[in-house]
This record gives structure tokens, sequence and C-alpha cells, in this order.
């Protein structure tokens, strides 16, 4: 019963999207196999999952992540993804980080270990199924047995096991299908599996569901919104962004905001640069690059960032969403050591061939800036916007893989080198 549940679960998640891992079920335990574990570890395995190893299986690994659009409610304190199961040959005494063996740690079973290093244990002396949390050194009651906890577990999708997990689902007596949150997730998780595309074609209400559960990427859903009123679309749009929201729900709303209704919200997005807006900086960046005028948006942020200290990884993280060479005159006069994000600004920026060259033959720091732009746009099959003047280049860059001094800046031109002929 249960492997059926778990197999139909997994294919609805990925039907929909989500990241799947093959379902492990390993044969059941022997009798021997179960005896030689309870040598090892000098107790008997509390009998509900002794029999479950005996008779259902002795190993079965459960994992399924949710994809990055997906939108949760608001109301639940963490993303519930999958990582559940249970292993004979892994179950062991827990740790719990004395430096002595803690009469504690004989106390319990581990049966499965989660991501972030937390536990979940078996009771020995009665069976319950407990989960601690090595940050926090707490433990939280899941379930009074082993099959119980199976059960609601399922019941809950398989989530995870760290804290973030479960904890949101757990009341006194553990894992509480009857809790607001539970209820919550179950409603959500139940519409995420069943609503399609087509459900939502229909019904805007409906559409943005969707779209909050699977992002707007795929051009089709982009289609579909081109089927109802654009200023409609884009007051809801605006007012989802504009509710008290975490940035991240913020940034997803804005993303399709950019897809399906970027021009309606120009004038709303010039409104955003006034002293008296409290939009988060990162998300009006992100609005004004992608709705206003290419040279009106950056216009409006290199102002803004002159007005405060600028280093790369500001410079990296307000300016990267524009793409636009301009950003490269800007930066000549910001640019300095360390260079990290700067590189990387650089190669955003879309430098044509030319402008690579005269970094690679002005100061050190645009030297070196250049260089690993080059590099990492080669790893990453860019090119310059215009044609590469080989020669040139090839008398450059083995000047200066001469005359480098450091060892590690030596091989970064030799990558250059080695990749002009194949990548360039």
């Amino acid at each position: 019963m249960w492997i059926e549940r778990w197999q139909h679960l997994l294919k609805r998640l990925e039907q929909q999207g989500a990241r799947v891992y093959p379902l492990e079920i390993k044969p059941v335990a022997t009798e021997h196999e179960l005896l030689m574990v309870e040598e090892r570890l000098g107790v008997r395995i509390p009998s509900e999952f002794r029999n479950l190893l005996l008779h259902f299986s002795q190993q079965v690994g459960m994992y399924w992540y949710l994809p990055d659009e997906a939108l949760l409610p608001i109301e639940l304190d963490d993303t519930p993804s999958g990582d559940f199961g249970w292993s004979l040959e892994g179950l062991d005494f827990p740790y719990f980080g004395g430096d002595d063996e803690g009469s504690d740690e004989q106390l319990y079973l581990q049966f499965h270990k989660a991501g972030n290093g937390d536990a979940l244990l078996i009771r020995i002396n009665d069976g319950s199924v407990w989960y601690w949390s090595h940050e926090e050194d707490e433990f939280d009651l899941l379930a009074g047995g082993f099959h119980d906890y199976v059960e609601r577990v399922t019941a809950l999708g398989c989530i995870g096991a760290d804290c973030g997990q479960h904890r949101q689902f757990c009341s006194e007596d553990g894992l509480d299908l009857s809790l607001t949150s539970s209820q919550i997730w179950l409603n959500w998780l139940e519409q995420y599996l069943t609503l399609t595309l087509k459900q939502a074609m229909s019904n805007l209400e409906l559409l943005f569901i969707y779209v909050s559960m699977h992002g707007v990427k795929d051009t089709n859903v982009q289609e579909v919104f081109s089927q109802f009123d654009s200023s409609e679309v884009y007051h809801v749009l605006r007012n989802k962004i504009e509710q008290t929201l975490p940035p991240a729900d913020k940034k997803v709303w804005s993303e399709v905001l950019v897809n399906v209704c970027a021009v309606e919200a120009r004038d709303w997005v010039r409104t955003l640069w006034s002293d008296q807006n409290d939009m988060p900086s990162s998300i009006r960046d992100y609005l004004t690059a992608y709705c206003l005028p290419a040279e009106e948006g950056l216009s409006l942020v290199l102002q803004n960032i002159g007005k405060q200290t600028v280093d790369a990884y500001t410079a990296l993280h307000r300016l990267r969403h524009f793409h636009n060479p301009n950003i490269i005159t800007w930066m000549k006069q910001y640019v300095a050591f360390p260079i990290d994000g700067w590189d990387t600004l650089l190669l955003e920026s879309q430098p044509s061939a030319e402008t690579l060259f005269e970094w690679l033959n002005g100061s050190e720091v645009e030297r070196l800036t250049a260089i690993r732009a080059a590099c990492q746009m080669m790893q990453q099959g860019m090119k310059p916007t215009t044609l590469v003047d080989k020669e040139k280049w090839l008398q450059l860059l083995a000047f200066w893989k001469e005359n480098e001094i450091l060892r590690k800046n030596k091989q970064l031109f030799s990558q250059v080198l080695e990749g002009l002929d194949s990548s360039w």
C-alpha cells in the first residue's frame, strides 16, 4: 500500500516539473541480518520497526524537490521537499556531539540522517520516533510508533527530515495532519499535483495560481496571459509586488510582470525611484532593467550607485540584469582589487573583442579583470560581440604569459591562448 502511494506521488510530482529521484526499495531483511545488526549494537531493535525490516523492506529512500519557481503559501515556515527513508545497514546509535559517549545516545537508534546533519531516531524502550536537531540539541516527538510515523509522513507527501520540514507540522503528539499548517500544505500540494495550464487558461485567478507554482519561463504560459486584458494583469501583479511579502516572493511576481506586461508597468517603475518609496533596491533594480528603456534604466541605477561606496559586490548585484556595454565604460573608474565580481560584471556587459583587448592592454587591474572574464566566457561558451583579431591577441597573450609574475596569472593567459582557436 505504501509503495503504491509513494510511486503515485513521485509520478505526479515529476509530471508537474519537480525534481524526482528513483524510489529505493530494497528487499526484506533476513532474521540473520537482523541478528547481526543487533549483535553489533548490543540491543534488540524495537519490535515494530524490526517487523517492518523483516516483512516490508530493509531500506527505503525517497527524495524529491520542488522547482525553484514554486512559491509556497506565506503561512509555511519553510519549503517542504522529500527526504524520507530508513536503512538497516546504517542503523546505529546517534552521536549528540559530546566528547564522551553519552548515556542518552544509548537510548535511541538513528535510522535516517537529514542533509543538514539532523537525525531521525527510534527510542529503544518504546519504539517512538523522534527528531533531533544538532544545532539546537532539542528533541521533537514525531510519532508514537514507527508504523504511525510512516503513515503520517506519507500523508504529508514524504516531507524532508530537517527541522524546517517537520516542525511546522508537529504538535505535542508529533506530526499532526489536523494542524492549520498541515492543511495549508496538503491543499497546496494537491493543487500543485493536479492543476494544469489547460485548466488555468480560462480563469485569470487560476492562471496566477499556476504561475506561482511553475513560474513564467514557459512561452506557452506567457501566451496564455496575452489572452487577458493586459491592464488588469498589470494591476494584479503590481498589487502582489507591493504587498508586504518576503523579497523572494516579490522577486517571483516581478519576474512574471517583466515577462507579460513590462510596458504597462513603465510609469509605475519610474515612481519607484522617489525618495519616499520603500521597495527593496534589488526588486527596483530588476524591474528597472526589464521595464524601462535600456539607457533610461541604466542611468537611474548608476546615478543611485554613485551616491554610495562602490564595490564589486554592489556593482555586480545591482547592474547584472542590464547586459549593457555602457557599464564597461562606467566600470573603468571603479574597478579595483580584489577583482572578484568585477570580472563577472565585465563578461555580463556584452564586451566586444576590441574592448577586451583594450582592457588586456591596460592597467594591471584591468588586465587581470579582462583575462579572468575571458576565461569565464570560454568556459561558458560565450563570445565577444565582435570578431577577435587573433594575430593581435596571440602576441599580447603570449607576452603576458611570459611576463606575469604569479603562476596563477600565467595559467589564465595560457588558458585563453589554448582556447583562442577552438572557442573564439
